[in-house]
């Protein structure tokens, strides 16, 4: 395939260097070991973290916690101190996690709780209010081998998960070799200034999770994004030389998600919706709105690896099984990969979209 633009990341620089093909930050894995309870190892990554990122109030508090678990009070202490001098701002949460009672009493402990205190304070006097922003965004385009301006061509719709970057998807659509079809990848609707500042290499998420949106908004964050994605495509639909049939859309991990979002809400607009490793949110709606790809006949594949360390696998099957209670079409196909995807499940990928495509 032939990339349009200069290809800035390459899929090795679009994750961390640290730990070869692992996607996930270091806050990502420190709080994927402190679910585990293993405390040391979400420790060390927690401070690896707030080495890059030392404004990050949330993973001091939690390396605080992860002392207090190891008996390091004075270590906690610290990590304490910082998490509130850097803006922390949620005192509840303090009183009710029964690790910190045991530091009541000491004098830095009960300032800091202070200063947490005022932190609050000063949300209640100054808050935030939120409008939604137009934005100019960017995608990412492969035309396939031997392109010509003078053919029509298929569309294929790839979105990447939370922190990575189209390209990760381009390279999946160029082992694919797929000769009849323009791929394009949006990059999603928010950057990660953190992991970005950290890594030194552009992420990107659709949740918007490092603007620190209130939960309440969620709704409102994936409708945006939602719509963010749909109006990519038909921008592409309109100076691509594309064929009138009906776009395939993929999506990985965070990207799948969306994918089944888009395709759920707009099922009209697309032939077929993919979704590998995906996660599932409740305000997305999906498992609602299911019975629209039924309405449209749309078909649907659902891969998920079984030991996939950041989506449970279980999140897959019961994607799958709430589509086939729909009388939908579906494939599920589960595999050993990893938050990923492996050569068997990468043909499966191939074999059900050049089935899907129209000829």
């Amino acid at each position: 395939m032939v990339f349009i633009g200069t290809l800035l990341l390459t899929v090795a620089n679009s994750v961390l260097a640290q730990n070869g093909s692992d996607m996930r930050s270091f806050r990502e894995k420190a709080d994927i070991e402190m679910a585990k309870r293993n405390y040391s190892e979400a420790a060390l990554y927690y401070e690896r973290w707030l080495e890059a990122m030392p404004r990050d109030a949330e993973a001091a508090l939690a390396l605080a916690r992860c002392k207090l678990m190891l008996q390091e009070n004075e270590s906690a202490i610290y990590a304490f101190e910082k998490a509130a001098r850097i803006g922390y701002a949620r005192p509840e949460i303090i009183n009710a996690d029964t690790a910190f009672r045991r530091l009541i009493g000491q004098k830095r402990f009960d300032k800091a709780r202070q200063l947490i205190e005022q932190n609050k304070s000063d949300m209640e006097i100054f808050p935030f209010r939120y409008v939604p922003q137009t934005r100019l965004g960017r995608y990412r385009i492969a035309y396939p081998p031997a392109y010509s301006p003078n053919k029509r061509y298929n569309l294929i719709v790839m979105l990447h998960g939370n922190g990575n970057d189209p390209v990760l998807m381009l390279r999946l659509a160029q082992q694919m070799s797929i000769e009849d079809a323009i791929v394009i990848a949006p990059e999603a609707a928010y950057l990660k200034f953190r992991e970005s500042a950290s890594t030194f290499v552009e992420k990107y998420s659709a949740a918007g999770e490092d603007r620190n949106f209130p939960d309440s908004l969620k709704d409102e964050v994936i409708d945006f994004s939602a719509q963010w994605y749909h109006s990519i495509i038909e921008d592409a639909q309109s100076f691509l030389p594309l064929k009138t049939a009906l776009p395939l859309i993929v999506g990985f991990s965070q990207g799948g998600f969306y994918a089944s979002v888009i395709a759920t809400r707009y099922p009209h607009r697309y032939a077929g919706v993919v979704t590998i490793c995906a996660s599932m949110y409740s305000e997305g709606k999906v498992i609602d709105n299911l019975k629209n790809l039924r309405k449209y006949g749309m078909p649907a594949l659902v891969m998920h690896s079984i030991d996939d360390p950041v989506v449970p696998f279980q999140t897959g099957e019961l994607l799958a099984a709430a589509m086939q209670n729909e009388k939908i079409d579906v494939e599920f196909f589960s595999y050993q990969g990893g938050h990923w995807i492996n050569n068997e499940a990468l043909e499966n990928l191939k074999t059900w979209i050049k089935s899907h495509l129209p000829k």
